[in-house]
């Protein structure tokens, strides 16, 4: 693994001087703030390890086909096949919304394959940055982690649909424990998801969105409740 959690914040905010409100791991001396209480509800935890399109809980054949491959690769901690499933994309900063797309106040264009944070900001990664970032999000699980939403091992909690018609999107939502391997102190629980778009009659990961389980709950009072569009359906045996 080239990259431990300690840099995670350089791999989110890469290329802008966008300062996090949470410190990260290592990154100082102060005890960090007590964070928010624990979810009250219980994770639409998916009762299967094996994940296959006839078990997706939306009507989307194609789609199915392509979450059922990224879903069995997030189970496997394989990496590799999330990046094949990822596409960069490339825009124009005219007219883009500084507050979503923070790397914009220094740059004309962005170009790269798109990060999300728990507070609405896309940022984008160049290919290495990106693979690194994945390295970190599927395969560094904490054998050892366990907290009130279960062990460490990643949970696919199921899909959130997004949108409808040519502009719609799918959200394959997890849990995961993770810890960083140069900092033995630190294990932490992250929720994520990867969001599905269309492209040229292909479904593929267009955004990861990913941060801290403590984090996600500064900004939404049930994050399992309410990430992605807050319909998240769960996986079917």
């Amino acid at each position: 693994m080239r990259r431990s959690v300690s840099l995670l914040a350089g791999l989110l905010l890469a290329g802008c001087a966008y300062q996090p409100e949470v410190v990260p791991p290592g990154a100082g001396t102060s005890p960090p703030p007590s964070p928010p209480p624990p979810s009250t509800s219980e994770p639409p935890l998916a009762p299967v390890s094996d994940f296959t399109a006839q078990g997706c809980p939306v009507d989307e054949p194609a789609f199915c086909e392509q979450a059922a491959n990224l879903a069995n690769a997030l189970v496997a901690g394989d990496s590799e096949t999330v990046f094949d499933l990822s596409r960069p994309d490339r825009f124009d900063c005219e007219g883009l919304d500084i507050e979503i797309f923070p790397q914009c106040d220094d740059r004309n264009a962005l170009s790269g394959y798109a990060l999300g944070t728990h507070q609405g900001e896309i940022f984008y990664l160049r290919e290495n940055a990106y693979r690194d970032s994945l390295e970190f999000f599927v395969e560094a699980v904490d054998e050892g982690y366990t907290d009130d939403l279960g062990g460490s091992e990643m949970q696919i909690l199921g899909v959130s649909s997004c949108g409808s018609g040519a502009g719609r999107s799918y959200h394959v939502v997890y849990l995961v424990g993770l810890a960083d391997p140069d900092n033995a102190a630190f294990a932490a629980r992250f929720l994520g998801t990867y969001e599905l778009v269309e492209r040229d009659d292909e479904w593929v990961v267009g955004i990861t969105y990913v941060g801290q389980y403590t984090d996600w709950q500064l900004v939404m009072d049930d994050p399992l409740v309410e990430i992605a569009c807050g319909d998240t359906q769960a996986w079917q045996p």
